[in-house]
């Protein structure tokens, strides 16, 4: 493990390299013990580690890294590992669209089909500002990618992904009317650039981006049998140690870039400053800052791969990216001050890093002399009838139900109605879910019922400080209580969207179903018609659709942000697993 300050003698290749030649704040030196102390607790030597880079006004003033980046091989982080960055690429890509808008190429508030006419036309069309806002609706890639097999763990191209998008009928939602996050949005915005350009997507990248900034150890990955030099292993926690979280997925503009700390700090830079390579962007960095709203008036968050955050009184974007087993995260605090813009970029190789919430310890520590006081609001813990505002069914995703009782004075939470677990009041309409990977419940919205009771409409899944995942309010229907007829629901269905076939079998009174990759999965009802797994699965909600003569005809099925993916019945029914 090594680190080192601005002053260090290695930093005069990162000052010529062109990362700027900016003074730093002239104010109290930050606790650098204290920065070193907090990554001494977060890491090991002898586990999978972390990457840290701080600048300040451009110019390097620490740098460290800890842990190993190969297990196996007993080779530690050093200074030059690189890591994949996951979704910290989408800014990159957002950027990429705004440079060919500064030029007149495109208009954010074209349809995407003008540029991929391949893509169905629907009745709202799908614009670029919808692509880069998360607002498209358009079904999630991963969550396609799950239902017919594939993972991160498997080759897949760019090409391939584009193929499933442009095979797909129908969506999430219509376009502009909510938020929900996209990785399909930003790899059709990597399509688009190539097509608008006229070079591929990494080419692009390389001679606009990467090379102007001198960005040497960072790169659009585009060939899953691509041999990386120098780049860190990925891994998941397993039992008492770690096994390998393969990466093996090309597809890009969601995802897709390996880059290293230091030049995550010059990308961010240019982000400040408005130039790249003596270049001016100023106009293509300030669409990057500018915020939507949706139709109620909600100013979206998320937009243009960054998220906005008012942190203690000062004005910072960041973004996170988890892929395989690497988090990372980078956060700028912009300023008017040139000297006091400062930038923190993290990223690890083991997937129970927190990455944002240590990205925010480390902005803690940097920036102590600039931050107000940390208000600390006073509550009551709420009692009895106070806490019925908040009981309720919540769906997070399709067949993913969170349910909130009341149990005397406190909340439990379960899944689907089942027997609850305590859910611990932490603040005023916040509840702990899990402290270990700081997963929150936090209650925003509110309404007025006939009764002229208080109803929360939304919850959101707060997790840690990446963000947070709404989950509007649901009215369940009471689960049937006749026994299943299996008979009028197994067979095999067809989807022509994802060409997939899927054979739905009865065994002990249980509907189960088998997918073409092998699995067999059980499923159990919970509303007519409407089933859940009971098992871990992409398959996360199944819908039986029937005619008029209330005979089953097809399914719907639903992955994670993948919703209602129309599967007909073509016959052959079988009543034992096959």
């Amino acid at each position: 493990m090594i680190h080192y300050l601005a002053f260090a003698s290695s930093l005069l290749c990162i000052l010529a390299a062109g990362l700027l030649a900016a003074s730093p704040a002239q104010a109290s030196d930050p606790d650098w013990e204290a920065l070193d102390r907090l990554i001494d607790s977060h890491q090991q030597r002898s586990e999978p580690g972390i990457s840290v880079a701080v600048s300040v006004g451009g110019q390097l003033v620490y740098e460290r890294w800890a842990g190993q980046a190969d297990l196996e091989r007993g080779v530690p982080i050093g200074a030059d590992t690189r890591f994949h960055i996951g979704s910290i690429s989408k800014q990159f890509t957002a950027f990429a669209i705004m440079l060919l808008a500064q030029e007149g190429k495109l208009s954010l508030d074209q349809d995407v089909r003008d540029f991929i006419p391949e893509l169905e036309k629907r009745s709202a069309p799908v614009t670029i500002r919808h692509l880069l806002n998360h607002t498209s609706g358009l079904r999630e890639e991963n969550g396609l990618l799950l239902l017919i097999g594939q993972t991160e763990a498997t080759p897949t191209t760019a090409d391939q992904a584009l193929d499933l998008f442009v095979r797909q009928r129908g969506g999430n939602f219509n376009a502009g009317e909510r938020q929900e996050y996209s990785n399909t949005g930003y790899q059709l915005l990597a399509e688009v650039t190539a097509r608008v350009s006229g070079q591929p997507f990494d080419e692009f990248m390389q001679s606009r981006v990467f090379g102007p900034l001198g960005m040497t150890h960072s790169f659009v990955r585009s060939d899953p049998r691509q041999i990386i030099d120098n780049v860190a292993v990925s891994y998941d926690p397993a039992g008492a140690g770690f096994a390998n979280a393969p990466l093996l997925s090309a597809t890009y503009g969601s995802t897709g870039i390996v880059s290293h700390p230091r030049d995550l700090l010059r990308w961010a830079h240019a982000l400040n400053s408005g130039e790249i390579g003596g270049s001016d962007v100023s106009g293509a960095v300030a669409a990057m800052a500018s915020r939507s709203t949706l139709p109620g008036g909600r100013r979206l968050i998320a937009t243009n791969g960054q998220e906005y955050r008012n942190f203690r009184g000062l004005d910072t974007w960041s973004h996170g990216g988890s892929t395989g087993g690497f988090r990372s995260f980078l956060l700028r605090v912009t300023d008017e001050q040139p000297d006091k813009q400062v930038a923190i970029a993290v990223i690890g190789n083991r997937s129970d890093f927190l990455k944002a919430a240590f990205a925010f310890d480390v902005a803690e520590i940097v920036l102590a002399d600039r931050l107000e006081a940390e208000e600390i609001a006073e509550f009551v813990p709420e009692t009895g009838k106070q806490l019925d505002r908040y009981v309720g069914d919540y769906r997070l995703f399709a067949g993913v139900v969170f349910s909130l009782r009341r149990d005397g004075d406190a909340l439990t939470f379960a899944t689907f109605g089942e027997e609850g677990t305590p859910l611990p009041q932490i603040g005023k309409g916040v509840f702990m879910l899990n402290p270990s990977r700081d997963l929150r419940l936090e209650f925003h919205d509110f309404s007025k019922w006939p009764s002229g009771a208080e109803r929360a409409t939304e919850m959101r899944w707060q997790v840690s400080e990446d963000g947070y995942i709404p989950a509007p309010r649901l009215a369940m229907q009471p689960v049937p209580h006749e026994s299943l007829n299996t008979d009028e629901l197994v067979g095999t269905y067809y989807s022509d969207t994802l060409q997939q076939t899927l054979t739905l079998y009865a065994q002990d009174g249980k509907l189960w179903l088998r997918t073409g990759d092998a699995k067999h999965i059980p499923f159990t009802r919970y509303q007519r018609d409407t089933f859940r797994p009971d098992a871990e699965t992409g398959f996360q909600r199944l819908r039986f659709m029937r005619d008029g003569s209330e005979a089953v005809e097809g399914l719907l099925v639903s992955a994670p942000l993948a919703n209602d993916i129309e599967y007909r019945r073509i016959g052959g029914n079988s009543v034992t697993r096959p």
